[in-house]
């Protein structure tokens, strides 16, 4: 659990950092003129939270296979655009404008997801590695052979 924790941590800030830049792109495409105050430095980090609700839900008890994998990653993309539509344009009428955002944010949404599978990937491979050549010199210290 501990570990899961540390995961899921490890990705807020990943997809935090994302969506600073999305809402950078996205702003500049869509709203270009907009001032924002200091309030502003709290969305990152407020759809940061939303966007990790769904891996803090999804603990793995044992490494699923691939297509587990694939279908976790779609349904908890699928949430996190639902609590940020809700979160976003809950109660406003629904428009053309509101439309054509809501299709950019649900673009993000998705490259999002992939940056922070591509960029867990990196680390954890970089983790194995690193733990591999530790047992090595582990092996070699104690005389093992394999």
């Amino acid at each position: 659990m501990k570990e899961h924790l540390k995961e899921c941590l490890r990705n807020f800030f990943i997809i935090v950092t994302c969506i600073n830049l999305a809402m950078f792109v996205l702003g500049s495409i869509f709203q270009k003129g907009q001032q924002f105050g200091y309030e502003a430095f709290l969305y990152p980090l407020i759809y940061g939270a939303l966007g990790s609700i769904p891996n803090l839900f999804m603990v793995k008890k044992e490494e699923p296979t691939l297509k587990q994998y694939v279908v976790r990653q779609i349904l908890g993309a699928l949430l996190c655009m639902v609590l940020l539509f809700v979160f976003m344009f809950g109660g406003k009428p629904i428009t053309t404008d509101i439309m054509i955002i809501a299709a950019g944010v649900a673009v993000s949404v998705i490259v999002i997801f992939i940056i922070v599978d591509v960029v867990t990937w990196i680390l954890d491979s970089k983790t194995a590695k690193d733990m591999t050549a530790d047992l090595k010199v582990l092996q070699e210290n104690a005389g093992i052979k394999e």
